[in-house]
């Protein structure tokens, strides 16, 4: 149930119908969101405080693949981040998820001198811009390398450079529109 529920937030739009037939009452279920991963991301975060309203979406295509990624901050102090590659849940994380982390870390910085709410050197480490950040991560590409003993961790470099360009295109657009 959990994963077709998974399945139906990373598809947006498709409906997946889960027909038991075993016992009487069959038990029919179905999973649809429209809203796909923002509605993944608003359902992680329904017993939260958020921070801002709304959640920030964007989604890139490249050449070697497809990027998409639903945001949103809570007032709590851990980080929840999802990250999937084809449909599979990246528990180990990957490439997909450095690019991420380190693309969020550097442009939340930028911005952060650029506005003058940071001074001189002052940095703030991975784990701050991360405190409270609700976020999944969903790539599609044609030829995964998986890693790990349990082949959950994505190793294609290339989705690295994919997922820090469209963090930086669409979060920076973000920041600077709002």
């Amino acid at each position: 149930k959990i994963r077709l529920r998974e399945l139906a937030y990373l598809n947006r739009g498709l409906t997946i119908q889960l027909i038991d037939r075993r016992e009487e009452p069959a038990r029919d279920e179905s999973f649809h969101y429209e809203g796909g991963i923002v509605q993944f991301v608003e359902s992680l975060n329904k017993n939260k405080e958020t921070v801002f309203p709304e959640v920030i979406y964007f989604d890139e295509s490249y050449e070697n693949g497809e990027v998409e990624i639903a945001m949103q901050y809570n007032d709590s102090y851990s980080e929840t981040i999802f990250a999937f590659a084809n449909n599979i849940n990246t528990e180990e994380g990957g490439t997909h998820l450095d690019g991420f982390k380190a693309s969020l870390t550097k442009i939340i910085n930028d911005y952060g001198t650029k506005a003058g709410i940071l001074k001189g050197s002052e940095k703030l480490s991975g784990e701050d811009v991360r405190e409270g950040l609700t976020a999944v991560i969903s790539v599609k590409l044609a030829e995964p390398q998986f890693e790990g003993q349990t082949k959950t961790k994505l190793g294609n470099s290339s989705m690295r450079q994919a997922v820090a360009k469209g963090v930086t295109e669409g979060f920076g657009t973000y920041l600077e529109e709002h």
